[in-house]
């Protein structure tokens, strides 16, 4: 199962390459698949034999996989080699391209794709400031930026409007606590705390 070719065989397992490696399992009746990633693919390689074979609870849309086409239908590649600093960043690369089927999480070094994890966090800061250096990126960065976060009423997460904002100011500024307020003006107090914070509608003055 999961046979590799004799160079990467001589390469990984032989001579024990500990080289970031992005890797795909397929499964070579239907072109399903699993994308991964390890700064360890020896270790990598023989846990998932192991896992398969005693059923283990990880990886279980693969492991249904194999025990429904059998071990021999299904293949590894080593997709990319690079820097184990980069490696989550790139496997979130191959995610989000190829859409594998047998991945049930999503985000790369996640829990069942639910949150990033710090690791992936800093790997994508400094991916960021590197394509940052790049004119074009960064252009198309800013104009995405531009039409996803508007202020005011077009703001997509605003829920008063410019009106109600000038009453809440005014009644702020008479020295009312954003409690007061909300019970005076019937509207969310963590809306009114916000803007007396100065965290929203900082565009209206009173």
């Amino acid at each position: 199962m999961l046979n590799l070719t004799e160079e990467q065989f001589l390469k990984y397992m032989t001579n024990k390459s500990r080289q970031g490696v992005i890797y795909k399992i397929s499964n070579t009746l239907n072109d399903d698949f699993y994308i991964g990633s390890t700064q360890n693919f020896v270790k990598r390689y023989y846990t998932h034999i192991n896992h398969i074979r005693v059923n283990k609870k990880s990886c279980t849309k693969l492991i249904r996989a194999v025990n429904k086409y059998g071990e021999n239908n299904f293949k590894l590649e080593i997709l990319e080699e690079c820097d184990p600093q980069y490696l989550l960043v790139k496997e979130q690369f191959y995610l989000d391209t190829f859409l594998p089927t047998y991945n049930i999480a999503k985000i790369a070094g996640s829990n069942l794709g639910i949150k990033r994890t710090e690791e992936v966090k800093l790997q994508k800061a400094l991916l960021q400031k590197i394509n940052w250096q790049n004119s074009d990126y960064k252009k198309h960065h800013l104009e995405k930026l531009s039409k996803n976060w508007k202020s005011g009423t077009e703001h997509k997460m605003a829920k008063l409007n410019e009106e109600q904002v000038i009453n809440i100011k005014k009644e702020l500024a008479l020295g009312h606590k954003p409690k007061e307020v909300s019970n005076l003006l019937k509207l969310s107090y963590h809306s009114i705390k916000d803007i007396h914070r100065g965290k929203t509608w900082k565009n209206i003055t009173v």
